[in-house]
């Protein structure tokens, strides 16, 4: 794969194709109405790019975001599947004798008579290297069963709502990847309140709001449930741990 340009490896790099939908012209109307102008020196074209790509990092692949298979149902394939090994070793294993004289005569017929025992005159003693192969592979049928169900035993089980408070998880990480481009954007540091569970706090704070703005443009208006929470917990990591993005991804920051 070749770049035209460096902004072209960097608009890969960044996940613009994941979120199409967050451009400057949508960015500008979602943020209609909102409380803060934006600093000198930034313009909608770089908001839209730095939400764009700062969202863009929080979405998960399918194998470990919250729409994965479950570790019960994990669990439970993984034993399906050692049952059916281990019932197969079993019927394998109890061959009824002339069934298994067969194969041997069979291995024995298209044995080219490797790893045998030459005893003159063309002959060749020893057992045919097919019929080792089948009862190694017997064998390993018994190995597979065991090594499936220790690995079911060993699958850590997900106590509670697991998937909802992994949906939240993301939910305070696109807060935290969100809040530099904030400070950047306006600035002012980043704050959340108990609004609306506190009646005497008529609003809730601009970062707040743009938070709220911005991943109902990317993802829907469902990612905005447990807002206040979610925020105050994203201020948190930001102030403790902020989001660092490599270099060029967010032009200017």
């Amino acid at each position: 794969m070749s770049f035209a340009d460096d902004a072209e490896f960097a608009a890969f790099i960044g996940r613009d194709h994941m979120l199409p939908a967050v451009t400057p012209e949508a960015v500008g109307s979602a943020l209609a109405g909102f409380a803060l102008p934006l600093s000198a020196g930034r313009d909608m074209d770089w908001l839209a790019t730095a939400v764009r790509r700062s969202l863009a990092i929080s979405l998960p692949n399918i194998s470990d975001g919250p729409k994965r298979t479950s570790n019960a149902d994990i669990r439970g394939e993984l034993e399906r599947l050692a049952a059916l090994a281990g019932s197969t070793w079993l019927e394998l294993f109890q061959c009824d004798h002339a069934a298994d004289s067969r194969l041997w005569d069979h291995a024995w017929h298209h044995w080219d008579g490797e790893g045998g025992t030459d005893i003159g005159d063309g002959m060749v003693m020893g057992e045919p290297s097919d019929y080792r192969r089948f009862k190694a592979a017997v064998a390993e049928l018994d190995w597979l069963a065991s090594f499936m169900r220790e690995a079911a035993k060993a699958t850590e089980s997900q106590r509670g709502p697991w998937r909802q408070s992994e949906e939240k998880r993301l939910r305070v990480q696109r807060g935290q990847y969100l809040a530099p481009i904030y400070e950047a954007a306006f600035g002012q540091p980043v704050s959340a309140n108990n609004f609306p569970t506190d009646a005497r706090i008529k609003a809730q704070t601009p970062f707040m709001d743009f938070y709220g703005r911005m991943v109902t443009l990317a993802f829907g208006a469902r990612e905005t449930a447990n807002l206040t929470e979610v925020v105050k917990a994203a201020c948190q990591l930001h102030r403790q741990h902020p989001a660092e993005f490599a270099d060029g991804i967010i032009p200017g920051l």
